[in-house]
């Protein structure tokens, strides 16, 4: 989930799983990539880049071919942004869900500080070409990056429950049941951590790992929150009902 502790995530998974292979995948889900053409096509090239670089070749279909020949029940999937419906299109392994959540609003303001510092640290030449969504950090204010986005929330809006494939519909309980291994909040690392600690059988640690340098923005006015609020209205709910029965 992006802006959730993914690169923590993924160190305690590699503990939690030690034995088991890690199939990775190169970014799947780019939102920018469904307004503009330009996007699309890095998204395309940013994909022939990392599967020639793990698989030894471009070809994202025959990346994929591997993984299906060779994964095993207990094998990880990760790597880029993806969502879990985009997996289960793609890989034939029955799957479930490992996840972090985090609070939308802090999400959303850690998402933005690190869209606009990505973008304002490259020298001018080279901002064209940079994610849609970060030039536009890179141009407004916090609150003016929120409208934009609510200007597109078909597309921008409620990621958690877009990655997860929550659609909203589904009783959560019942969602969970379905699709979700583990689960847990950001906000609540260490019992997300024992949570899988026993479910593995063995003992295992939260690591803390923040790559986001300068923070733009740190506190959040009311006309911010509800912003926030109408753009992530289903992620809400989804993060209250993680926080409170996950972990």
């Amino acid at each position: 989930m992006p802006k959730s502790g993914s690169s923590s995530l993924r160190q305690l998974l590699d503990a939690a799983f030690a034995g088991h292979r890690v199939f990775e995948v190169p970014k799947l889900t780019e939102l920018d990539a469904s307004l503009s053409r330009f996007q699309a096509w890095r998204l395309r090239r940013s994909q022939r880049r990392v599967t020639r670089r793990l698989y030894g070749q471009p070809d994202l279909a025959r990346a994929i071919a591997l993984i299906n020949r060779e994964a095993k029940p207990g094998d990880l999937i990760d790597g880029g942004h993806f969502s879990y419906p985009e997996i289960q299109r793609l890989i034939h392994q029955p799957g479930r869900i490992i996840t972090l959540l985090r609070d939308p609003v802090a999400r959303a303001v850690s998402d933005y500080n690190y869209a606009r510092e990505g973008y304002l640290r490259r020298l001018p030449w080279r901002r064209f070409d940079s994610g849609l969504s970060a030039k536009m950090a890179g141009r407004y204010s916090l609150e003016g990056y929120l409208d934009w986005l609510l200007e597109h929330a078909d597309v921008y809006g409620n990621i958690a429950s877009t990655f997860l494939g929550w659609d909203g519909a589904q009783p959560l309980a019942a969602f969970f049941a379905d699709h979700v291994f583990h689960a847990g909040v950001l906000e609540r690392k260490e019992r997300f951590a024992a949570g899988l600690s026993e479910k593995m059988g063995k003992p295992l640690a939260f690591p803390w790992e923040n790559k986001t340098g300068k923070r733009e923005v740190s506190e959040v006015s009311a006309a911010v929150r509800q912003r926030i609020e109408r753009l992530h209205a289903r992620d809400f709910a989804l993060y209250a009902f993680t926080a409170l029965h996950a972990g």
